[in-house]
């Protein structure tokens, strides 16, 4: 009779475990997917700036990297000594 309590026993404290397991597995996923959903929405900024001596290779590669992620796009090259440009969007609407 001790013998079936503890085989029951030890049967209903691995069942519990599985349980505990597969609960804490759909959690995991969950937050995998939510931590990477959040990743992609802030992975793509919305401003380039490209500062001092570059090659025209390389500003090649870059705007074709951004112009790859953004869509709709408009590129501005300007003088920052000789032209104004907001630094922020939040600068753009005044």
């Amino acid at each position: 009779m001790e013998d079936v309590v503890l085989i029951v026993g030890a049967a209903m404290i691995f069942l519990f475990g599985w349980f505990l397991m597969k609960r804490l597995d759909q959690f995991l996923t969950e937050n995998q997917k939510r931590t990477e959903k959040a990743s992609e929405q802030q992975q793509h900024e919305p401003c380039m700036h490209l500062v001092g001596d570059i090659s025209p290779d390389e500003l090649e590669e870059t705007l074709s990297r951004f112009r790859s992620s953004h869509t709709h796009v408009e590129i501005v090259i300007y003088d920052s000594e000789q032209i104004f440009f907001p630094n922020s969007e939040s600068d753009w609407t005044q």
